[in-house]
């Protein structure tokens, strides 16, 4: 039975404290921009004209994908053409959650997290099957009145996450994709990462890879669909949001990120995400508990 779909949201926080889930279907969307998530996102491509933006990289997604996101990517999707059926399903998964369900000997955040992890997968047409089904046990328990919802969800998303976390990190499974990518910009956002907790210009970035400042903003525009400096300040908010959450002080939060002062983090604070830094982390240990 085809699951229902949902009116698309806009909003990029989860309202649960374990997971969300949706099943999208658009021909109306212009415009999503470029953004991340506190939590991880599994993402699974059904139809539609879409390049997916993630840090930097560009993937010509094809019916199938699975992409897998953590809380530090930014990332984006271009809709090649509005009018075609935009349909993809789409789970939030809240860290603290995923933690809760791994063990000492499975660490299912390990396909987000690991060192040798992959941001798409594509597998044969038996593999897109199965991930399909058990995110639709997931779409089908929306309406679930029996007993035991509780313990099936948790079910569903560990055999989910066990599945993924075996798809990538089998070395025996051929994952193929197409992807787009230019050295320069790998080397600029390794070196904003790299860097983040200093004061990052233009004028470093030209010296450091011996490029005109407007060589280096052209190019990375045309494969981020990003400004260099809305970039960095992107990342250096991420990069906050992380201090705060391990209880960082506030005060002490915008130096370890390279903000100027702390009325310069807090106004781009305020204006990336609409709380400040306290309500942020008010927000968080509501979550929590």
């Amino acid at each position: 039975m085809k699951s229902k779909t949902h009116k698309y949201l806009t909003r990029q926080y989860m309202l649960s404290s374990d997971y969300e889930i949706f099943h999208y279907l658009n021909t109306d969307l212009d415009i999503i921009s470029l953004h991340h998530h506190d939590f991880y996102e599994i993402y699974l491509f059904i139809s539609g004209d879409v390049t997916y933006l993630i840090e930097g990289k560009s993937y010509c997604l094809k019916p199938g994908d699975i992409i897998l996101l953590n809380s530090k990517e930014l990332h984006q999707a271009i809709i090649n053409k509005k009018d075609s059926n935009y349909e993809r399903i789409v789970l939030w998964i809240s860290r603290a959650f995923l933690e809760e369900l791994s063990t000492e000997k499975t660490d299912l955040s390990l396909c987000f997290e690991g060192q040798n992890r992959k941001n798409v997968l594509r597998g044969d047409i038996e593999t897109s099957k199965n991930i399909k089904l058990l995110l639709n046990k997931l779409l089908g328990l929306e309406d679930y009145k029996d007993i035991g919802k509780e313990l099936l969800y948790k079910a569903y998303i560990m055999e989910l996450m066990v599945h993924l976390n075996n798809l990538i990190f089998n070395e025996d499974i051929h994952l193929g994709y197409d992807i787009r990518k230019n050295n320069l910009i790998d080397g600029m956002i390794e070196y904003i990462n790299n860097h983040i907790n200093e004061d990052i210009t233009l004028d470093k970035l030209s010296e450091h890879f011996y490029l005109s400042k407007y060589h280096l903003s052209r190019e990375f525009k045309n494969h981020t669909g990003t400004t260099i400096h809305r970039y960095i300040v992107q990342k250096k908010l991420i990069e906050a949001k992380e201090l705060i959450i391990k209880k960082t002080p506030i005060t002490e939060v915008y130096k370890q990120c390279g903000f100027g002062d702390y009325s310069n983090f807090f106004r781009a604070f305020k204006n990336e995400y609409g709380v400040t830094p306290k309500q942020f982390y008010d927000s968080m240990i509501i979550m929590k508990r």
